[in-house]
């Protein structure tokens, strides 16, 4: 007979009190059997081999049942995990098309805006050369002008000399036809020497008559020439002043263009603002890029751990089915052991295994 791990109170015998006269009779310990058992030994504890049978398969139900239920309560616990497992497949794929998708557009925003930076520099360059050639243009007009001024200046210089030199002339004709006067009062306070010169002196007056015709005639030619050279003067004044209000308009236009240039180089501060703006767009982009990679990355962690433990919760239900399998060959070997004891017990002693309960088939337990 094999010893009982289950009931281990039951192989002890019971305590007796103190003074008491009756001992209460042993019951039978088998589920739901009340029957005594008059004039069995203290170790008995069935009435029969059904009782023992029928608590050997309470006691089996009794260990089977948390396996069983444990086994459930893990398929259940893996069906959620499991889905969330393709749930977290599903959200990072959601998350690479998002992050593709945010990428692509960013590229492109920033492709535009240095395209744009690049056409803003090329109208920046190109308005700074028209504006270099404006002031070029507008300091040779300038030059020109003060070029045409000296001219100006130098022929009104030679305009004076020469109507002072007709004035010489004059002072000279003069002077000579005073001399001719003095002649003349000389021939009258000598009659004699008149006469002897007289023919010299009309000689003279010819010559002093026709000297004072070449200088009135000189004189109108300077005075032609003055006035000649004064409308020349007049028309050089106002070419200077049409070149001066040209060389204004220039310098009027030189201001606007030099203020075109300056619009033109806020313009490309601000495209340059713009494609910093876009710049730490990107930056920002690349960085929403890099924590999306390390959500992605701890979603790959927390789908692997969610993949170890339904592993892990599988070979368990692997172990427990074995453990379950072992379980119930070692129960059924116990049974058959049971069966084949009854059985030479009945063989060998047939009155006394009728009333001597059979070894419990728990050799197995």
């Amino acid at each position: 007979m094999t010893y009982d791990p289950q009931a281990p109170a039951d192989d002890v015998p019971a305590e007796t009190g103190v003074g008491s006269t009756t001992e209460p009779e042993p019951r039978c310990a088998g589920p739901g059997c009340a029957n005594t058992l008059p004039g069995r030994s203290s170790r008995a504890k069935y009435c029969s081999d059904a009782c023992r049978a029928a608590a050997y398969r309470a006691r089996t139900t009794s260990h089977a049942a948390p396996v069983a239920n444990t086994l459930l309560r893990a398929q259940d616990l893996l069906v959620p995990l499991l889905a969330a497992g393709e749930q977290w497949q599903a959200a990072q794929d959601a998350l690479r098309a998002q992050l593709a998708e945010l990428s692509t557009g960013a590229l492109a925003q920033v492709e535009a805006a240095e395209q744009a930076a690049e056409e803003a520099r090329a109208a920046a360059a190109a308005a700074e050369q028209r504006a270099v050639t404006a002031a070029n243009t507008a300091a040779a007009q300038v030059t020109a002008v003060q070029h045409a001024l000296a001219q100006a200046e130098a022929a009104r210089d030679r305009a004076e000399e020469r109507e002072q030199e007709a004035w010489r002339q004059v002072g000279e004709h003069h002077s000579a036809r005073a001399q001719a006067e003095q002649a003349a009062a000389d021939a009258d306070a000598g009659q004699r020497q008149a006469e002897r010169d007289r023919d010299a002196a009309q000689q003279q007056a010819a010559q002093l008559t026709e000297l004072h015709t070449a200088a009135t005639a000189s004189i109108t030619m300077l005075q032609e020439e003055a006035a000649d050279w004064q409308r020349e003067l007049a028309e050089l004044h106002h070419r200077v002043q049409a070149q001066e209000t040209r060389a204004r308009a220039v310098e009027q236009e030189r201001d606007r263009a030099v203020g075109a240039a300056a619009a033109h180089a806020q313009e490309v501060e601000r495209l340059r603002q713009a494609l910093a703006d876009a710049q730490q767009g990107r930056e920002q982009a690349v960085t929403a890029a890099a924590v999306a990679d390390r959500a992605r990355a701890a979603a790959d962690q927390a789908r692997a751990a969610a993949v170890g433990e339904a592993e892990r919760l599988r070979g368990e239900l692997a172990d427990l089915a074995a453990a379950l399998k072992v379980a119930q060959q070692q129960r059924e070997e116990a049974a058959t052991a049971a069966a084949v004891a009854r059985a030479l017990l009945r063989e060998q002693d047939p009155a006394v295994h009728s009333n001597t309960p059979g070894p419990a088939p728990l050799a197995a337990e």
